[in-house]
């Protein structure tokens, strides 16, 4: 114990140390190179909203839409490469994730991020900064390529902008705004990196310029001309029978005591109250999932405490929390385990998928995207997830999920779950 937290101590001051070098370079160069206040020439949003307006909110139904699952780093990666290849002189790419790692494929997708903006194609480009970022790479050992991102925009301020979110940003989205065709997003849990092309996970992509447009309005990334047309859209939006509706976290701002104390940020957070409403509502759930603690285990004993039957799966060993996971579910499986209702599988491969699909009678329901089973995903980080019912598209991610429960071992027995109680309560605190 006490080597443990020695080194934790020694890892936290390098952290800091390593965010204060970061923070003065930051600085420096602000100071050094003036950068242009510009917008990208976005198509207009205002008119696109009346337009929306005027259809009664039918732009979102199933029938002016085309959503599709992409299973994996390998479909995900190659539907990005796609769309940047497809795009020409004004389109627009808006590109932010939360990790961008070493490797061939992110050589690759940067490469063609570079050839988008020497043909005209305008970028911008978003990555999580922040120190839940940092914090992350120096646990794992890892480095990032934002620096690529930011020497990209130097060479060709005209085309190129780096944007450094002052919120701690989880979300992963792509979108492709074109002049000749449909609008394209493509958005989920996966990140950029060659260590991921092996890890199970999701992304969605969609197609159709008014969905792409109520997308990013969802995470407010839009500005509207009045803000009593956007409300007026979102009350038909809502209101509309869609196949596909989003739902987001949006933090106003970083917030260090609310960090310290690990309370609630201020700002819109709507996924928890979501998927409490979702897993209260049926009988059958099939759920992957990476990380979880406490929280994120209530909102399972939503649907198991009615007496539905819920059938998880996880990775035996994640790239981080392995002792948070191991404690928590444990604990799940001390309280549940005999009542039938809860299936805990976990698979030799890192599962890093955050989905969900639910059976009802008729029909099924998918809950997908950014946002971890953790307390500070739930309340504290932006997240983007999509509740679908698409009954295509949910059947796929059912037989994706059934696949991977088939591949994974069942655990029964919490005494196989080994932890240790303050790497535990680390986690669950950090995290």
């Amino acid at each position: 114990l006490a080597v443990r937290l020695c080194t934790l101590s020694l890892c936290w001051t390098a952290f800091f140390l390593h965010q204060i070098q970061w923070s003065v370079h930051e600085c420096f160069s602000m100071l050094t190179v003036s950068e242009p206040r510009r917008k990208l020439r976005w198509k207009d949003e205002s008119e696109k909203i009346q337009k929306m307006l005027d259809q009664g909110g039918q732009s979102m139904q199933k029938t002016h839409m085309q959503i599709e699952l992409l299973t994996g780093y390998e479909a995900t990666f190659a539907a990005v490469m796609a769309e940047l290849e497809a795009c020409e002189t004004g389109d627009e790419v808006l590109f932010s994730v939360y990790v961008v790692e070493p490797g061939q494929s992110s050589e690759a997708l940067i490469s063609g991020l570079a050839a988008a903006a020497r043909r005209g194609v305008r970028l911008r480009l978003r990555t999580d900064c922040s120190v839940l970022s940092s914090f992350t790479r120096l646990c794992e050992g890892t480095t990032t390529l934002v620096y690529r991102l930011q020497q990209m925009r130097d060479e060709m301020p005209d085309t190129v902008v780096f944007e450094q979110p002052q919120i701690p940003t989880h979300a992963k989205l792509l979108t492709f705004r074109k002049l000749a065709s449909a609008d394209v997003a493509i958005f989920g849990g996966i990140n950029f990196g060659d260590r991921f092309r092996s890890w199970h996970d999701f992304a969605i992509r969609l197609e159709g310029d008014a969905l792409v447009s109520e997308l990013l309005s969802s995470l407010r990334w839009h500005r509207f001309h009045g803000d009593d047309a956007l409300q007026s859209f979102e009350a038909r939006a809502d209101s509309a029978d869609s196949a596909l509706q989003f739902v987001t976290n949006r933090p106003q701002r970083w917030e260090w005591p609310a960090w310290l104390l690990s309370h609630k940020f201020q700002g819109d957070f709507d996924i928890a109250p979501e998927m409490l409403r979702f897993y209260s509502s049926f009988d059958f759930y099939r759920v992957a999932a990476s990380y979880i603690d406490e929280t994120g285990a209530a909102v399972l004993s939503n649907a198991l405490e009615r007496g539905a039957r819920v059938e998880l799966v996880m990775p035996w060993t994640p790239n981080v929390y392995a002792d948070c996971n191991a404690r928590t579910l444990g604990n799940l499986l001390a309280k549940w385990g005999g009542s039938g209702n809860l299936l805990l599988k976990l698979h030799r491969s890192m599962v890093h998928a955050k989905a969900v699909v639910a059976e009802g009678p008729s029909s099924k329901v998918a809950l997908l995207g950014s946002c971890n089973l953790r307390q500070r995903s739930l309340e504290q980080f932006e997240e983007l997830h999509a509740r679908v019912t698409d009954q295509t598209f949910c059947a796929t991610l059912w037989r994706e999920l059934g696949q991977l429960l088939g591949e994974a071992d069942e655990v029964q027995d919490p005494a196989r779950l080994s932890f240790t109680p303050v790497m535990a309560c680390l986690h669950d605190y950090f995290g």
